[in-house]
């Protein structure tokens, strides 16, 4: 009898290992902070500023992102979390032309192109686009972010 039950144990091991991926125990990692910060292009906040943040520390895996909303701000998201981990970052950021916009029937179907760049690639290398931001546990809110279309 106590060999039939440990088999039927071993047989909802894989059950019990799978509901554990799915429901994310284990998804530890590093502490995230909050932070947010502000865009302006040319002076102005501005919507619609895709930001990347890579870690300096190449031991640290996760890279943050965010997009600036209607009043330039922007809140810091790593792996579907908000929050950063603290360290280093060099930044890219993209401005999407707002004028250019898919279709109804593009997105459903997860199609149509953002429109082009109107910083014409200027942000778009981690190593020379010269936005850096150093993130602290104590961190909350980054100076803003000075772009320029020219």
């Amino acid at each position: 009898m106590s060999r039939r039950n440990s088999g039927s144990s071993i047989a909802w091991l894989p059950l019990g290992l799978l509901v554990c991926v799915l429901s994310g125990c284990g998804k530890g990692g590093p502490a995230l902070v909050e932070v947010e910060g502000s865009v302006n292009v040319d002076g102005k906040p501005t919507e619609g500023v895709n930001l990347i943040f890579f870690p300096k520390d190449k031991a640290l895996k996760l890279i943050p992102s965010a997009t600036s909303d209607a009043n330039g701000k922007f809140k810091l998201a790593t792996d579907a979390r908000n929050g950063v981990p603290a360290g280093s970052y060099d930044i890219t950021a993209t401005y999407p032309d707002p004028a250019v916009k898919p279709t109804e029937s593009q997105r459903m179907q997860g199609l149509g192109d953002p429109g082009p760049d109107l910083f014409n690639g200027k942000y778009v290398k981690k190593d020379t686009s010269g936005l850096k931001a150093d993130i602290t546990a104590g961190s909350k809110t980054l100076p803003p972010l000075e772009l320029t279309r020219n």
